[in-house]
């Protein structure tokens, strides 16, 4: 605020503080008028897992402009659990990323997510799901069908 007053009283002289005021209003509302709407990132809505296609099926809740975003999956490393009562069980983490992450969000869209696991060696397993910034989700798999 210093700063502003400062400036207020550089530009005319010995300016008042209700010029100083008006002088932050005008850039608030300059700033309003020139952003845009806030951007929120994508959430989970159901995930389950598919036995038939051994695959999850992801649905992703998120704002925007348009009903286009595509998804990219991003697998983390396996790790096995040190309890002595999970043995033989393991964790990982998939990240599910909204390729779109800065679009505008005007409009709420869901569209679902598949995510196969054919190729999955980390099984049974507990998979945790992450999307930006912090929605997480967690479902437990079977060992391959």
């Amino acid at each position: 605020m210093k700063a502003i007053l400062g400036l207020a009283s550089m530009l005319g002289g010995g300016r008042r503080l209700g010029d100083a005021r008006a002088v932050l209003l005008i850039a608030v509302a300059v700033a309003m008028a020139t952003d845009t709407a806030p951007v929120r990132a994508a959430s989970f809505g159901t995930v389950r897992y598919d036995p038939n296609g051994d695959q999850l099926i992801v649905t992703m809740i998120y704002d925007g402009t348009n009903p286009n975003h595509h998804f990219s999956i991003q697998w983390g490393p396996c790790r096995k659990l040190d309890q002595p009562d999970q043995r033989g069980h393991q964790t990982i983490d998939v990240s599910i990323l909204d390729e779109q992450w800065n679009d505008a969000a005007m409009t709420t869209y869901t569209e679902i997510v598949k995510v196969p696991l054919a190729t999955l060696s980390c099984r049974p397993a507990t998979v945790t799901l992450r999307t930006a910034p912090d929605f997480i989700t967690s479902l437990a798999i079977p060992a391959r069908p």
